[in-house]
C-alpha cells in the first residue's frame, strides 16, 4: 500500500505528497502540475518518464544512440 499525504488549503489548492515529493499539485484555478524528483513536469512528461514501456521512433532511437538504426525482423 502506498500512503500519500494530501494538503488542502482554504483557497482550494491541493498538494499530494509521497515522502515529501510530488506527485501532484492542483491549484484553485484548476491548473494541475506533476512533480518528478522535485521538478515540475506536465502530466504527459510524468507518464512518459515513469512508464515501464518507452515508445520511440527510429529517428529518436538513432539520436539517443548516436548511430544510424536499421529495423530488421
Amino acid at each position: 500500500m502506498i500512503e500519500y499525504t494530501v494538503k488542502v488549503y482554504p483557497n482550494g489548492e491541493k498538494y499530494w505528497s509521497l515522502k515529501g515529493k510530488g506527485p501532484a499539485e492542483e491549484w484553485a484555478s484548476g491548473n494541475k502540475y506533476w512533480l518528478l524528483n522535485g521538478k515540475r513536469v506536465t502530466e504527459e512528461e510524468h507518464k512518459k518518464l515513469t512508464s515501464k514501456v518507452i515508445e520511440m521512433t527510429v529517428a529518436e532511437i538513432s539520436k539517443a544512440l548516436g548511430k544510424q538504426v536499421k529495423v530488421v525482423q
